[in-house]
């Protein structure tokens, strides 16, 4: 058998195993930091914040979590609540002050809010197989245009797009969901997130009100949350490619022995 052709065949198979490993993560992206605080376990946002964790927790599976805590609106000492809720659910919480995509690999999630940091490394942690909960409505960035302006480059990606003004209008308040896991959230001038079409794979995760009738996205995400990733499975024409590298390169192997025993 024509030995280039075996080594074509087993690139392509290296290349196949390459692109499963390195398929995309999953973005989670909320409109508001104080969501996941330990504001939001107080009422009426309790019983509505428990099923928006317990669906994160599902969405992100694993069982390792990353909390950054380098924002001084939601410091470390305010998601104590969260913490306890994931662990509750077997999940293991540690923390750190800064964003580093190297030392963020090792965990299952990464949940970031609102910290001012280079978002396109975000982005690029994403799509090398990452996963990760953004929050917006920080405000390190002046104004929602300038904080969407940051973000939306690295969201639209991944078919989610922010908006460019905060709502509501006074301090925190209730959102009223009328589409997700949960009944209420907590907001404080958080923006909304958009799916970036009606045809995108994204979703609106999260929609509600703030008893205007205006009906947003609050919550976005990349792919169906309340689906367990499971990471690195072929899709059928892989396995194919897969099977028929191996196949070859066995195939090979035989011969030289057999060439060698003659």
């Amino acid at each position: 058998m024509n030995s280039g052709f075996i080594r074509l065949a087993l690139a392509l198979t290296l290349t196949s195993i390459s692109t499963v490993a390195l398929a995309s993560g999953t973005i989670v992206a909320s409109g508001d930091e104080w969501t996941l605080s330990d504001a939001a376990y107080d009422a009426p946002y309790a019983s509505g914040t428990q099923a928006f964790v317990n669906d994160l927790a599902i969405t992100f599976a694993g069982s390792d979590y990353l909390f950054l805590t380098g924002n001084g609106n939601v410091p470390q000492t305010a998601l104590g609540m969260a913490a306890a809720q994931f662990e509750s659910l077997g999940k293991t919480i540690r923390y750190s002050t800064a964003f580093d995509p190297v030392a963020a690999a090792a965990y299952d999630a990464v949940f970031i809010f609102g910290q001012f940091l280079n978002t396109s490394l975000v982005g690029d942690f994403v799509h090398n197989g990452g996963s990760a909960y953004v929050s917006l409505g920080g405000g390190w960035w002046g104004t929602a245009a300038a904080e969407a302006a940051a973000w939306n480059p690295v969201l639209n990606q991944f078919g989610l797009s922010a908006g460019d003004r905060w709502f509501p209008t006074t301090a925190f308040t209730s959102a009223i969901v009328t589409v997700g896991p949960t009944d209420a959230l907590i907001w404080g001038y958080g923006q909304s997130v958009e799916k970036t079409s009606p045809d995108a794979s994204s979703q609106s995760y999260v929609r509600g009100h703030f008893g205007d009738g205006q009906i947003v996205g609050l919550v976005g995400a990349s792919r169906p949350l309340g689906v367990p990733v499971v990471a690195g499975v072929p899709e059928p024409a892989t396995w194919t490619l897969l099977i028929a590298g191996f196949g070859l390169a066995g195939l090979s192997v035989r011969r030289r022995r057999a060439l060698a025993a003659v």
